[in-house]
């Protein structure tokens, strides 16, 4: 009797704690990492979708985040593509902006499914998944008593006559008087933007339109930020010195 319920007690007991709890971590650990893509999936979100070799833009959402097969499917893009335009390979960027923070994502495309008469896109997991904050470069306002002016040519080469509300090594917000919407498009590109800090630092390059807005009140005028085009380097390094400098006093104070 004494053998059977040694016997018994052998079987029945637990395995070691870690061999169980060691897998469970790991799963935690890797649910905590794709928390932002099942978050998405779970609000069934709408993203912005970016070719990188087409540069199309669509909008779309995430079916299921596969950590198993290291996938990511997403729903039918929107405006739907041509047929066959895109293969596995192709490199898409995918973007979602929340509480003033980033969420930004390249990874290639492994496959393309048929679900209910509909394409589900299958992608790679991604390996870095966070929100990082929308503002790269250091930024300042500019005084509303010593306005810096800028001189643009819009993407049909208007001559446009603008003034900074701020600035930063990566580019400018702008107001141009009045509605110049008509002339304006998400990544246009403008010709020319000039612009001059003091004597000795002139700057010259083109811009990139990176968002836009009219104004009506308390007057007309069009806000558009800009991201600098073709700034050398060396001017970028002024550039960034010069704002460092104007805001350290403002940090001391």
């Amino acid at each position: 009797m004494a053998i059977l319920q040694s016997v018994l007690q052998k079987f029945s007991r637990k395995p070691p704690v870690p061999e169980l709890a060691e897998p469970a971590r790991r799963l935690a650990k890797k649910i905590q990492h794709y928390a932002p893509l099942f978050a998405l999936q779970e609000r069934r979100q709408l993203i912005e979708v970016t070719s990188e070799r087409t540069g199309e833009t669509y909008q779309s959402m995430i079916l299921a985040v596969d950590l198993n097969n290291q996938t990511l499917e997403l729903d039918e893009l929107f405006p739907q593509p041509a047929s066959h335009i895109y293969r596995p390979g192709d490199v898409f960027t995918l973007k979602h902006h929340h509480q003033g923070q980033i969420l930004k994502v390249s990874t290639p495309l492994e496959s393309i499914l048929v679900s209910l008469n509909s394409p589900v896109y299958r992608l790679k997991l991604p390996t870095e998944v966070s929100y990082q904050h929308r503002r790269v470069h250091p930024r300042i306002n500019l005084s509303k008593q010593q306005p810096l002016s800028v001189r643009l040519q819009s993407p049909w080469r208007t001559p446009w006559y603008a003034t900074a509300n701020n600035i930063s090594t990566g580019g400018m917000r702008l107001v141009v008087g009045g509605n110049v919407l008509d002339q304006l498009a998400r990544d246009s590109v403008l010709p020319a933007c000039e612009f001059k800090l003091h004597e000795n630092f002139r700057i010259r390059c083109q811009a990139t339109v990176k968002s836009f807005r009219f104004v009506r009140r308390p007057y007309r005028r069009t806000e558009i930020s800009i991201e600098f085009k073709d700034l050398g380097a060396q001017q970028s390094l002024q550039l960034h010195q010069l704002i460092a400098a104007l805001q350290t006093p403002a940090q001391a104070a």
